[in-house]
């Protein structure tokens, strides 16, 4: 990975991982307050991170590509792969723990899903943007 795609896409998402694992774990006890279970938020931050870093690993392949569908490709492949992911881990979930979800901590995720498919395809989009040189 270059320098040009670590600012744009890594970084932030490692901010967004650091940054809620920080709150995660500092504020235990005012999410459990709001019944929110951290443990549900961090399992949701870590298979995003993880997705995100895929995806981000498939949009710099597709940059390098000659062919210029294979970013938009990427971008759409990407969004399908978090949400069919996310999906999944949320049907595994409801279906290990029953009535006993959590649903606050679900939401949590949704809520960091679209913060997380945000900066990536904005990273995305600005790593596609320098490398052709569009102003």
């Amino acid at each position: 990975m270059n320098r040009l795609q670590l600012r744009n896409t890594f970084l932030p998402l490692l901010a967004i991982f650091l940054l809620v694992n920080i709150v995660c774990i500092s504020s235990a006890a005012k999410l459990a307050a709001n019944k929110i279970d951290a443990a549900v938020v961090q399992v949701a931050n870590v298979l995003l991170f993880a997705v995100a870093f895929i995806s981000s690993l498939m949009h710099y392949r597709a940059l390098k590509s000659a062919n210029p569908h294979a970013f938009v490709r990427s971008v759409m492949g990407a969004t399908v792969l978090k949400l069919f992911t996310l999906a999944g881990a949320v049907l595994i979930y409801v279906y290990i723990k029953g009535p006993a979800k959590n649903v606050p901590g679900i939401i949590v995720g949704m809520v960091l899903y679209i913060l997380y498919s945000i900066v990536e395809v904005a990273g995305a989009l600005r790593a596609n943007k320098e490398k052709h040189g569009s102003h």
